[in-house]
């Protein structure tokens, strides 16, 4: 079997393995969970998504340091190898169940991506050269696409979605052609046990070219500026679950999520705000006896209870509370304009605020066309979506996304110092003379430079000043004397900062310390392009 076959046997493998995975949690926390808590009582309905952010709180606590990024952690392992380890595939997996299980309101595509993603990685990283150059990375974009394309029975959109996603203004060139096989294979997996009918069905009618340009310029101007408020609320929502204790959030959330329930089921009898939501959403939608008002208060319950819960720790997505958010814009502006109910304005809310919030708008056109049955309304889908997106600015609900893709050095500059730092030189302490120094440092090639100074960083000896220095003071001087006054930059600063801090300062190299101010490594010019054994000769003070 050739190389070429063995590639593509493998990327059908990848994507079976991701369906039958995703056919099995979709079953056990959608059909199974999730569908009893939709028809329990509403006192039942109360209580439980609060008791699930318990468990997750629990299951988080009992893996210590695994997090709860799903899609994020995909983002991150395709910008820096880690994020997606198999570690914390199983604690997410639990907390996501926990979460979406009990009615918290995120979305299935968290854990799937992260399904996708874990798998494709860590096969990549046991696999033989014969899959070709990076097939960590390869397979990680393949896995996250056949995560996507289960999730949605939408194999395009997984495939748009994971080259997409890394980047704001931007398309990874990575792993094309393995993600369409494995997109595919996992779509064919995943409705071999599930039926194939789209995620969202509208029925198709004729609408006027005039109401496709209204819809396609109001909505978008307005799903750029609900687009930035999402991406700002979820972010503000994550960082109070990391700055405030669980005794403090779950009260406050499980109050919101109460009062959030009865109040969407009073006004429309259907418990809008827990879980996924998007066939009630889709059905609210088509409903012409719905007004105007009871929108707007479902929008807004809706973007509060998907807050909340990612507020107190939940696992999940946000793919799905967007597409729901997307929807409810599109019918409010449907009934602002007194357009007629035919699904488009909905839709192309869907897209619009979608493309904008994930910077996603191609995966977000093509889920327009392969989960509503409505491909007619891919080109206004377009305009909205266009628009909405020029209004983003840096904006994302992606918090690990990077603008666009960029040169070795490039990249290098914004990692943080302790990745581009040299870190096996040791510290010269201040007192050793400068004969000790050379016996000690005066054969290695790796750095001409070694920072003095322990437990407190001094200053740095460059190793080409010794003899100059021998010369003035004698053998017998310290490095005390013959060091240079140099600043230093933290461990967690931007590299960046350290290629500033050498053309302010005219040199080749800066101490690298952490926070209690000892040194750690250097970070010299041939360090940040990635040379770390080229010695540059002597620098000038």
């Amino acid at each position: 079997m050739t190389h070429g076959a063995i590639r593509f046997l493998v990327y059908a493998l990848l994507g079976i393995v991701i369906g039958l995975l995703v056919a099995l949690l979709d079953w056990v926390t959608v059909e199974v969970a999730l569908h009893a808590v939709l028809g329990a009582p509403l006192w039942v309905q109360m209580v439980l998504p609060p008791l699930g952010l318990t468990a997750v709180t629990a299951i988080l606590r009992f893996w210590p340091g695994v997090g709860s990024k799903t899609s994020d952690a995909y983002v991150e392992s395709f910008h820096s190898g880690t994020g997606a380890e198999a570690k914390t595939l199983l604690p997410k997996l639990l907390a996501s169940f926990a979460t979406i299980g009990s009615g918290g309101a995120v979305g299935m595509e968290g854990p799937a991506v992260l399904t996708g993603a874990t798998i494709g990685q860590t096969l990549g990283e046991r696999l033989p050269k014969v899959l070709g150059e990076r097939p960590k990375l390869v397979l990680l974009v393949a896995g996250a696409a056949a995560g996507v394309s289960a999730v949605f029975k939408a194999p395009a959109t997984g495939v748009l979605f994971a080259i997409e996603s890394p980047y704001r203004r931007d398309i990874s060139r990575h792993g094309l052609i393995p993600a369409l096989i494995a997109s595919a294979a996992s779509y064919l997996t995943f409705v071999w046990f599930f039926d194939a009918e789209p995620l969202l069905r509208f029925d198709p009618t004729e609408v006027d070219l005039q109401d496709e340009i209204v819809a396609s310029v109001s909505i978008g101007l307005l799903a750029g500026l609900i687009a930035r408020l999402l991406a700002k609320g979820f972010h503000y929502a994550k960082e109070l679950s990391v700055e405030h204790r669980f005794a403090v959030r779950l009260p406050v959330a499980a109050v919101t999520m109460a009062s959030s329930l009865w109040i969407a089921n009073s006004l429309v009898e259907k418990p809008l705000t827990l879980g996924l939501g998007t066939e009630i959403a889709a059905e609210l939608v088509r409903d012409n006896s719905v007004t105007l008002g009871v929108i707007v208060v479902l929008f807004i319950l809706r973007a509060l209870v998907t807050g909340v819960t990612l507020g107190v720790g939940g696992v999940g997505g946000v793919f799905i509370p967007l597409v729901v958010q997307g929807l409810l814009l599109g019918r409010a502006v449907e009934l602002i304009v007194g357009a007629e109910s035919t699904g488009l304005y909905p839709v192309i809310g869907l897209a619009a605020v979608l493309g904008a919030a994930y910077r996603t708008p191609l995966a977000a056109i093509m889920f327009v066309a392969e989960t509503t049955g409505r491909a007619e309304f891919v080109i206004p889908a377009l305009i909205a979506t266009a628009i909405s997106q020029s209004l983003m600015g840096e904006d994302s609900v992606s918090a690990g996304q990077r603008s666009e893709r960029q040169g070795q050095l490039e990249r290098r500059l914004i990692e943080p110092a302790s990745v581009v730092m040299l870190d096996d030189l040791g510290v010269i302490d201040p007192d050793l003379t400068l004969l000790e120094i050379i016996d000690q440092y005066g054969d290695r090639g790796e750095s001409f430079a070694v920072p003095v100074g322990c437990p407190e960083y001094l200053g740095l000896m460059v190793l080409h000043d010794l003899a100059s220095a021998m010369l003035e003071h004698g053998p017998d001087a310290t490095a005390r004397v013959a060091m240079r006054e140099l600043p230093s930059v933290a461990a967690d600063a931007p590299a960046i900062d350290a290629a500033r801090l050498m053309n302010e300062h005219d040199t080749a190299a800066i101490a690298v310390v952490d926070d209690k101010n000892c040194p750690i490594g250097v970070i010299s010019t041939t360090s940040l392009a990635g040379l770390k054994s080229v010695d540059l000769g002597p620098t000038t003070s």
